[in-house]
Protein backbone atom coordinates (compact mmCIF):
# COMPACT_ATOMS: atom_id res chain seq x y z
CA UNK A 1 0.00 0.00 0.00
CA UNK A 2 1.44 3.46 -0.81
CA UNK A 3 2.65 5.32 2.26
CA UNK A 4 0.49 8.33 1.48
CA UNK A 5 -2.67 6.22 1.79
CA UNK A 6 -1.70 3.98 4.72
CA UNK A 7 -3.29 6.26 7.29
CA UNK A 8 -6.64 5.73 5.65
CA UNK A 9 -6.65 1.91 5.82
CA UNK A 10 -7.83 1.33 9.40
CA UNK A 11 -10.63 3.94 9.52
CA UNK A 12 -11.70 2.89 6.02
CA UNK A 13 -12.31 -0.69 7.16
CA UNK A 14 -14.40 0.46 10.12
CA UNK A 15 -16.38 2.92 7.99
CA UNK A 16 -17.13 0.25 5.38
CA UNK A 17 -18.20 -2.25 8.04
CA UNK A 18 -20.46 0.31 9.67
CA UNK A 19 -22.11 1.22 6.36
CA UNK A 20 -22.59 -2.46 5.49
CA UNK A 21 -24.24 -3.33 8.80
CA UNK A 22 -26.37 -0.18 8.97
CA UNK A 23 -27.71 -0.43 5.45
CA UNK A 24 -28.26 -4.17 5.61
CA UNK A 25 -30.46 -3.67 8.67
CA UNK A 26 -32.37 -1.08 6.66
CA UNK A 27 -32.98 -3.46 3.78
CA UNK A 28 -30.38 -1.94 1.45
CA UNK A 29 -28.28 -5.01 0.70
CA UNK A 30 -28.67 -4.49 -3.06
CA UNK A 31 -27.33 -0.95 -2.67
CA UNK A 32 -24.34 -2.29 -0.77
CA UNK A 33 -23.49 -4.62 -3.65
CA UNK A 34 -23.44 -1.69 -6.06
CA UNK A 35 -21.46 0.51 -3.69
CA UNK A 36 -18.89 -2.21 -3.10
CA UNK A 37 -18.41 -2.65 -6.87
CA UNK A 38 -17.68 1.07 -7.20
CA UNK A 39 -15.50 0.98 -4.09
CA UNK A 40 -13.22 -1.67 -5.60
CA UNK A 41 -12.47 0.58 -8.57
CA UNK A 42 -11.13 3.45 -6.47
CA UNK A 43 -7.79 4.20 -4.82
CA UNK A 44 -7.63 4.08 -1.04
CA UNK A 45 -7.92 7.83 -0.64
CA UNK A 46 -10.88 7.92 -3.07
CA UNK A 47 -12.42 4.93 -1.30
CA UNK A 48 -12.45 6.73 2.01
CA UNK A 49 -14.24 9.75 0.56
CA UNK A 50 -16.67 7.50 -1.29
CA UNK A 51 -17.63 5.51 1.81
CA UNK A 52 -18.07 8.65 3.89
CA UNK A 53 -20.37 10.04 1.20
CA UNK A 54 -22.37 6.81 1.12
CA UNK A 55 -22.67 6.87 4.90
CA UNK A 56 -24.06 10.41 4.83
CA UNK A 57 -26.52 9.49 2.07
CA UNK A 58 -27.61 6.37 3.97
CA UNK A 59 -28.36 8.33 7.11
CA UNK A 60 -30.38 10.89 5.12
CA UNK A 61 -32.37 8.17 3.40
CA UNK A 62 -33.04 6.38 6.66
CA UNK A 63 -34.34 9.59 8.24
CA UNK A 64 -36.57 10.15 5.21
CA UNK A 65 -37.96 6.63 5.50
CA UNK A 66 -36.79 5.57 2.05
CA UNK A 67 -34.55 2.66 2.99
CA UNK A 68 -37.18 -0.05 3.35
CA UNK A 69 -37.08 -3.34 1.47
CA UNK A 70 -39.82 -3.57 -1.21
CA UNK A 71 -42.73 -5.49 0.30
CA UNK A 72 -45.79 -7.23 -1.02
CA UNK A 73 -48.02 -4.71 -2.74
CA UNK A 74 -50.86 -4.30 -0.28
CA UNK A 75 -53.11 -1.27 -0.23
CA UNK A 76 -51.11 0.24 2.62
CA UNK A 77 -47.80 -0.43 0.86
CA UNK A 78 -48.99 1.32 -2.29
CA UNK A 79 -50.18 4.31 -0.31
CA UNK A 80 -46.94 4.59 1.65
CA UNK A 81 -44.82 4.41 -1.49
CA UNK A 82 -46.98 7.02 -3.18
CA UNK A 83 -46.77 9.44 -0.26
CA UNK A 84 -42.99 9.21 -0.34
CA UNK A 85 -42.83 10.14 -4.01
CA UNK A 86 -44.99 13.25 -4.22
CA UNK A 87 -42.05 15.65 -4.10
CA UNK A 88 -40.15 14.08 -6.99
CA UNK A 89 -41.49 16.47 -9.61
CA UNK A 90 -44.47 18.14 -11.21
CA UNK A 91 -47.10 16.41 -13.29
CA UNK A 92 -45.60 17.99 -16.41
CA UNK A 93 -42.17 16.54 -15.71
CA UNK A 94 -43.67 13.13 -15.01
CA UNK A 95 -45.56 13.17 -18.31
CA UNK A 96 -42.41 14.24 -20.16
CA UNK A 97 -40.57 11.31 -18.58
CA UNK A 98 -43.25 8.90 -19.78
CA UNK A 99 -43.03 10.27 -23.31
CA UNK A 100 -39.25 10.04 -23.34
CA UNK A 101 -39.49 6.37 -22.40
CA UNK A 102 -41.25 5.83 -25.74
CA UNK A 103 -38.25 7.00 -27.79
CA UNK A 104 -36.91 3.57 -28.71
CA UNK A 105 -40.24 1.90 -29.65
CA UNK A 106 -41.27 4.92 -31.72
CA UNK A 107 -37.96 4.86 -33.55
CA UNK A 108 -38.17 1.11 -34.09
CA UNK A 109 -41.69 1.41 -35.49
CA UNK A 110 -40.63 4.31 -37.74
CA UNK A 111 -43.66 6.22 -36.56
CA UNK A 112 -44.81 9.16 -38.65
CA UNK A 113 -48.37 9.77 -37.49
CA UNK A 114 -49.40 9.07 -33.90
CA UNK A 115 -52.67 9.46 -32.09
CA UNK A 116 -53.06 9.41 -28.33
CA UNK A 117 -56.53 8.15 -27.48
CA UNK A 118 -58.33 9.18 -24.31
CA UNK A 119 -56.71 7.52 -21.31
CA UNK A 120 -59.45 5.46 -19.66
CA UNK A 121 -60.37 4.41 -16.16
CA UNK A 122 -59.56 0.81 -15.14
CA UNK A 123 -63.09 -0.09 -16.23
CA UNK A 124 -62.51 1.37 -19.70
CA UNK A 125 -64.70 4.42 -19.21
CA UNK A 126 -63.91 8.03 -20.23
CA UNK A 127 -63.07 10.58 -17.54
CA UNK A 128 -62.08 14.28 -17.68
CA UNK A 129 -58.68 13.46 -16.18
CA UNK A 130 -58.13 10.85 -18.90
CA UNK A 131 -58.85 13.40 -21.61
CA UNK A 132 -56.44 15.85 -19.98
CA UNK A 133 -53.74 13.18 -19.78
CA UNK A 134 -54.16 12.41 -23.48
CA UNK A 135 -53.87 16.11 -24.34
CA UNK A 136 -50.73 16.50 -22.24
CA UNK A 137 -49.14 13.37 -23.68
CA UNK A 138 -49.85 14.61 -27.22
CA UNK A 139 -48.30 17.99 -26.42
CA UNK A 140 -45.21 16.33 -24.93
CA UNK A 141 -44.81 14.13 -28.00
CA UNK A 142 -44.92 17.20 -30.24
CA UNK A 143 -42.21 18.81 -28.12
CA UNK A 144 -39.94 15.78 -27.73
CA UNK A 145 -40.37 14.37 -31.26
CA UNK A 146 -41.02 17.31 -33.63
CA UNK A 147 -40.63 15.09 -36.72
CA UNK A 148 -43.63 12.97 -35.67
CA UNK A 149 -47.11 14.24 -36.47
CA UNK A 150 -49.76 13.88 -33.76
CA UNK A 151 -53.32 13.48 -34.99
CA UNK A 152 -55.95 15.64 -33.32
CA UNK A 153 -58.32 13.47 -31.28
CA UNK A 154 -61.16 15.88 -31.91
CA UNK A 155 -61.38 14.40 -35.41
CA UNK A 156 -62.69 11.20 -33.84
CA UNK A 157 -66.22 10.72 -32.61
CA UNK A 158 -66.66 10.44 -28.89
CA UNK A 159 -67.68 7.07 -27.48
CA UNK A 160 -71.30 8.18 -27.09
CA UNK A 161 -71.42 9.42 -30.69
CA UNK A 162 -70.19 6.21 -32.32
CA UNK A 163 -73.16 4.90 -34.24
CA UNK A 164 -73.97 1.29 -34.92
CA UNK A 165 -72.01 -0.01 -31.92
CA UNK A 166 -72.76 -0.95 -28.37
CA UNK A 167 -71.62 1.48 -25.70
CA UNK A 168 -69.45 -1.02 -23.85
CA UNK A 169 -65.75 -0.21 -23.42
CA UNK A 170 -64.48 -2.83 -25.87
CA UNK A 171 -66.79 -1.70 -28.67
CA UNK A 172 -65.85 1.94 -28.15
CA UNK A 173 -62.16 1.03 -28.16
CA UNK A 174 -62.39 -0.91 -31.43
CA UNK A 175 -64.44 1.87 -33.03
CA UNK A 176 -61.88 4.49 -31.98
CA UNK A 177 -59.04 2.38 -33.32
CA UNK A 178 -60.85 2.02 -36.64
CA UNK A 179 -61.30 5.80 -36.81
CA UNK A 180 -57.66 6.34 -35.87
CA UNK A 181 -56.58 4.12 -38.74
CA UNK A 182 -58.91 6.00 -41.10
CA UNK A 183 -57.35 9.29 -39.92
CA UNK A 184 -53.92 8.02 -41.02
CA UNK A 185 -52.41 6.95 -37.69
CA UNK A 186 -49.70 4.33 -38.02
CA UNK A 187 -49.36 4.10 -34.24
CA UNK A 188 -51.80 4.66 -31.39
CA UNK A 189 -51.10 5.18 -27.71
CA UNK A 190 -53.78 3.88 -25.38
CA UNK A 191 -53.86 3.45 -21.64
CA UNK A 192 -55.63 3.64 -18.33
CA UNK A 193 -55.12 5.41 -15.04
CA UNK A 194 -56.14 5.20 -11.39
CA UNK A 195 -55.66 7.25 -8.26
CA UNK A 196 -52.99 6.00 -5.87
CA UNK A 197 -53.09 8.20 -2.76
CA UNK A 198 -52.21 11.71 -4.02
CA UNK A 199 -50.87 10.53 -7.36
CA UNK A 200 -52.14 8.97 -10.57
CA UNK A 201 -50.81 5.62 -11.67
CA UNK A 202 -50.83 5.41 -15.45
CA UNK A 203 -50.24 2.50 -17.84
CA UNK A 204 -49.60 3.16 -21.53
CA UNK A 205 -49.54 0.77 -24.48
CA UNK A 206 -48.28 1.43 -28.00
CA UNK A 207 -50.23 -0.43 -30.67
CA UNK A 208 -50.57 -0.56 -34.43
CA UNK A 209 -54.17 0.35 -35.37
CA UNK A 210 -54.02 -2.32 -38.08
CA UNK A 211 -53.45 -4.97 -35.39
CA UNK A 212 -54.90 -3.46 -32.19
CA UNK A 213 -54.81 -6.62 -30.10
CA UNK A 214 -51.01 -6.83 -30.34
CA UNK A 215 -49.07 -4.59 -27.97
CA UNK A 216 -45.78 -3.22 -29.30
CA UNK A 217 -44.61 -1.60 -26.08
CA UNK A 218 -45.82 -0.83 -22.57
CA UNK A 219 -44.71 1.69 -19.98
CA UNK A 220 -46.02 2.82 -16.61
CA UNK A 221 -45.53 5.76 -14.32
CA UNK A 222 -46.77 7.95 -11.49
CA UNK A 223 -48.05 11.49 -11.97
CA UNK A 224 -48.55 13.82 -8.99
CA UNK A 225 -52.10 15.13 -8.70
CA UNK A 226 -51.61 18.85 -9.13
CA UNK A 227 -54.27 21.47 -8.37
CA UNK A 228 -54.93 21.68 -12.12
CA UNK A 229 -55.74 17.97 -12.25
CA UNK A 230 -57.83 18.09 -9.07
CA UNK A 231 -59.90 20.96 -10.51
CA UNK A 232 -60.69 19.17 -13.77
CA UNK A 233 -63.82 17.52 -12.45
CA UNK A 234 -65.94 17.05 -9.35
CA UNK A 235 -66.10 13.39 -10.33
CA UNK A 236 -63.75 11.34 -8.18
CA UNK A 237 -60.70 9.81 -9.85
CA UNK A 238 -61.17 6.01 -9.80
CA UNK A 239 -58.82 4.26 -7.42
CA UNK A 240 -56.47 1.38 -8.12
CA UNK A 241 -58.32 -1.94 -8.23
CA UNK A 242 -57.12 -4.25 -5.45
CA UNK A 243 -58.13 -7.76 -4.40
CA UNK A 244 -56.89 -8.78 -0.99
CA UNK A 245 -54.32 -6.02 -1.28
CA UNK A 246 -53.08 -7.22 -4.69
CA UNK A 247 -53.37 -4.88 -7.71
CA UNK A 248 -54.51 -5.93 -11.15
CA UNK A 249 -51.67 -6.35 -13.63
CA UNK A 250 -51.38 -3.87 -16.46
CA UNK A 251 -53.73 -1.33 -14.90
CA UNK A 252 -53.25 2.06 -13.28
CA UNK A 253 -49.47 2.17 -13.49
CA UNK A 254 -48.87 -1.45 -12.51
CA UNK A 255 -46.89 -3.56 -14.97
CA UNK A 256 -48.10 -6.74 -16.64
CA UNK A 257 -46.49 -10.16 -16.16
CA UNK A 258 -44.97 -11.65 -19.30
CA UNK A 259 -45.16 -15.35 -20.11
CA UNK A 260 -41.74 -16.97 -19.93
CA UNK A 261 -42.95 -20.57 -20.20
CA UNK A 262 -46.65 -20.98 -20.93
CA UNK A 263 -47.21 -24.07 -23.11
CA UNK A 264 -50.71 -24.89 -24.34
CA UNK A 265 -52.32 -28.21 -23.41
CA UNK A 266 -51.77 -30.88 -26.05
CA UNK A 267 -53.52 -34.09 -27.06
CA UNK A 268 -56.79 -33.41 -25.24
CA UNK A 269 -59.02 -34.27 -28.18
CA UNK A 270 -61.51 -31.52 -27.37
CA UNK A 271 -61.85 -27.83 -28.12
CA UNK A 272 -62.93 -24.97 -25.95
CA UNK A 273 -61.74 -21.94 -24.00
CA UNK A 274 -61.40 -21.82 -20.22
CA UNK A 275 -61.15 -18.41 -18.55
CA UNK A 276 -59.33 -18.17 -15.25
CA UNK A 277 -58.23 -15.54 -12.81
CA UNK A 278 -54.79 -16.03 -11.29
CA UNK A 279 -52.30 -14.27 -9.09
CA UNK A 280 -48.79 -14.09 -10.51
CA UNK A 281 -46.42 -13.85 -7.56
CA UNK A 282 -43.37 -11.62 -7.39
CA UNK A 283 -41.22 -14.60 -8.35
CA UNK A 284 -43.32 -15.31 -11.46
CA UNK A 285 -45.34 -18.31 -10.24
CA UNK A 286 -49.11 -18.69 -10.69
CA UNK A 287 -51.15 -18.80 -7.49
CA UNK A 288 -54.80 -18.60 -6.40
CA UNK A 289 -56.03 -20.07 -9.68
CA UNK A 290 -59.81 -19.70 -10.05
CA UNK A 291 -61.97 -20.77 -12.99
CA UNK A 292 -64.37 -17.98 -13.99
CA UNK A 293 -65.84 -19.47 -17.20
CA UNK A 294 -65.62 -22.93 -18.75
CA UNK A 295 -67.59 -25.11 -21.18
CA UNK A 296 -66.74 -28.31 -19.29
CA UNK A 297 -65.53 -29.30 -15.78
CA UNK A 298 -62.96 -31.69 -17.25
CA UNK A 299 -61.43 -28.89 -19.32
CA UNK A 300 -61.43 -26.73 -16.18
CA UNK A 301 -59.35 -29.27 -14.29
CA UNK A 302 -56.89 -29.63 -17.16
CA UNK A 303 -56.62 -25.86 -17.53
CA UNK A 304 -55.84 -25.40 -13.83
CA UNK A 305 -53.23 -28.16 -13.97
CA UNK A 306 -51.68 -26.63 -17.08
CA UNK A 307 -51.46 -23.12 -15.64
CA UNK A 308 -49.82 -24.37 -12.45
CA UNK A 309 -46.80 -25.26 -14.58
CA UNK A 310 -46.55 -21.86 -16.24
CA UNK A 311 -43.83 -19.38 -15.36
CA UNK A 312 -43.83 -15.62 -15.85
CA UNK A 313 -41.53 -12.67 -15.80
CA UNK A 314 -43.21 -10.88 -12.87
CA UNK A 315 -44.95 -7.55 -13.06
CA UNK A 316 -43.19 -4.44 -11.83
CA UNK A 317 -44.66 -2.01 -9.33
CA UNK A 318 -44.31 1.76 -9.11
CA UNK A 319 -40.79 1.47 -7.71
CA UNK A 320 -39.56 -0.89 -10.44
CA UNK A 321 -39.53 -3.93 -8.16
CA UNK A 322 -41.38 -7.19 -8.86
CA UNK A 323 -44.78 -7.47 -7.18
CA UNK A 324 -47.69 -9.89 -7.10
CA UNK A 325 -50.65 -9.03 -9.36
CA UNK A 326 -53.92 -10.65 -10.31
CA UNK A 327 -55.17 -10.91 -13.88
CA UNK A 328 -57.57 -12.87 -16.08
CA UNK A 329 -56.15 -15.39 -18.54
CA UNK A 330 -57.53 -17.87 -21.06
CA UNK A 331 -56.46 -21.41 -21.87
CA UNK A 332 -57.46 -22.51 -25.36
CA UNK A 333 -58.00 -26.17 -26.23
CA UNK A 334 -57.82 -27.32 -29.85
CA UNK A 335 -58.71 -30.75 -31.16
Amino acid sequence: MPAADSDFAAPLQFELLYVFLSLRKSGMYAAIQLEFAVYMLLSNRQRYRFVCGMLAAALCLAQAGLCGEPARATADDLRIFSDGQTSLGSSELAITGLVRSLAEPLKKAKARNIIVLDIRTPGGRPHPVGKWLADELSAAIRTEYPKISTIDRSKLSSGSDISGTETDAKSIFLAEIHQAQSAGADLAIIGDFAAVSNQIGISLRVINPADPLKTLYTTTGLIPISKEIADLSTEAIPTLELKDGIPRGGMGGIGMPVCAHCPSPQGIGRSGVVTLEIVVTNDGRPDRITVTASPDPNLSAIAVRTVRGWRFKPALGFDGNAIAVFLPIQVTFNR
